[in-house]
């Protein structure tokens, strides 16, 4: 049975027994029962636990052989000393899918531990049973309201972003950013790991963009060979934390990993067309640009703002990202002036309050008059854009202007960055929304955000035009 079937009981179970379930109910009481039944998962759910004959309305059932019927998942809650007895049980039943959730093992710091992760690694291997974790929230999967997580998933959404993590922190919102459309969490990775996860987000259709969260890994050259692959089918997105040797230590402790020296990583995610990010904000601008933004193709880039200080701050953050700030052509240059002032000097950046002030026609029309221009030029790969937010409330409104810009330019990216305030209360995070809703264009906090999403576009654009 090939990596992908093996998997699909974590992310698509007709059947999940709780073992370990316990009656509490309520908003703290971490009951993965109720979060089920809350959450409009259809499967069949099945608590396990000797002590209880019903547990919120359920049959409870003593033990795993107890139960008629196949099970597809188990979901161990127990103690750290009978995990390795319930895996062997699960062989025994026919379940093949096994996450264990509790502490306790290869990333504690007694023997005990170590030696219980290998007992459920050897029951595991004896009964054919794939297991995820220990120390785990297991998976999600927002297209079948379907998570393991002890903690209610409130606001499972169903966008194509698959994300394989090495904590259950990916599982909340955090901020604003909140990115598992499916999700696994692998834990110590005494079975299931990042490149078996890898390989299923490669098969399944609903999974656009893949995240990746690694806090250190067992077996690099699986993980080299897969993730080459992979990223040549899909975008791959990696946060690696761990980086200062304060926080490699507390990675190890975490999950009992191999960590490695933070150059290395870099050098393997370049050569595996990975594109990392170094935090979370960045991590969640570039799942924007990769879901809304077509890639750039090339590193030529154009900056139209109403702000000069904006514009050589943006100038600094493209030499950075080694982005080109391109010499606007003599044709583009010629009907830019065209629309200016007689005094005014156009370049890259373009300083757009000028023309937009001194124009006759109504100002969004000038406004998307001179940004046709721009990226009509041939130099010009993507666009920076940097305004205010009130732009909504002319005619068009900017959220219609960006939609046409869009599709008259659909290769290349469409960055924009609001202020908010000055002449109405037009709140940057709506237009977002709005254009989220759409698809078209994408948004970001600050030019430095969106440069190092449109570096990212770039790079992944070099990466698949490159010779193998």
């Amino acid at each position: 049975m090939d990596v992908v079937a093996q998997l699909k009981p974590f992310f698509e179970p007709k059947s999940v027994a709780v073992v370990g379930a316990n009656p509490n109910a309520g908003e703290l009481a971490f009951n993965l029962v109720e979060n089920l039944a809350q959450s409009g998962y259809r499967g069949k759910v099945y608590p396990v636990n000797p002590n209880y004959s019903e547990i919120l309305g359920r049959k409870c059932y003593p033990n795993l052989k107890e139960i008629r019927g196949n099970v597809d998942l188990a979901v161990i809650l127990t103690s750290r000393t009978v995990v390795p007895n319930i895996v062997k049980q699960c062989g025994e039943k026919g379940i093949k899918a096994a996450i264990v959730v509790g502490q306790g093992f290869a990333e504690a710091e007694d023997e005990e531990g170590k030696r219980l992760q290998q007992r459920v690694v050897e029951a595991a291997r004896k009964g054919g049973v794939r297991v995820l974790g220990p120390n785990t929230f297991g998976s999600a999967n927002a297209y079948i309201n379907f998570s393991t997580a002890f903690l209610k998933q409130t606001d499972m959404r169903k966008w194509p972003v698959g994300v394989i993590s090495q904590s259950g922190l990916f599982f909340g919102t955090i901020g604003r950013l909140r990115l598992i459309g499916k999700g696994i969490d692998v834990g110590n990775t005494c079975d299931v790991d990042i490149a078996d996860a890898l390989e299923y987000f490669e098969q399944d259709t609903e999974v656009k963009i893949i995240v990746l969260h690694i806090e250190g890994i067992n077996d690099g050259k699986r993980f080299k060979e897969v993730a080459q692959r992979v990223a040549r089918v899909k975008p791959v997105l990696a946060m690696k934390t761990g980086r200062s040797e304060r926080a490699a230590h507390a990675a190890q402790s975490h999950t009992a990993s191999l960590i490695g020296d933070d150059a290395v990583w870099d050098a393997v995610f370049k050569q595996c067309g990975i594109i990392r990010a170094r935090s979370l904000d960045e991590l969640g601008d570039l799942v924007r640009a990769f879901l809304y933004l077509p890639l750039m193709r090339g590193r030529g880039i154009a900056i139209a703002t109403g702000s000069g200080g904006i514009g050589i701050m943006s100038l600094d953050a493209c030499a950075e990202r080694n982005l080109e700030v391109v010499d606007l052509s003599p044709g583009t240059r010629r009907r830019l002036k065209a629309m200016s002032p007689s005094w005014h000097r156009i370049g890259n950046p373009l300083d757009t309050w000028p023309i937009v002030m001194l124009a006759p026609r109504p100002l969004a029309e000038t406004f998307q008059a001179l940004v046709m221009e721009v990226l009509r030029d041939p130099h010009v790969n993507g666009l920076l854009f940097f305004g205010g937010a009130w732009f909504e409330q002319l005619t068009p409104p900017i959220t219609r202007v960006i939609t046409e810009l869009a599709d008259a330019f659909p290769n290349k990216p469409l960055a924009f960055c609001f202020c908010e305030g000055w002449l109405y209360d037009t709140r940057a995070r709506d237009l977002s929304e709005k254009l989220e809703q759409i698809g078209k264009g994408a948004i970001f906090s600050n030019p430095d955000d969106a440069i190092r999403a449109l570096a990212g576009l770039a790079d992944r654009y070099e990466f698949l035009n490159k010779s193998v």
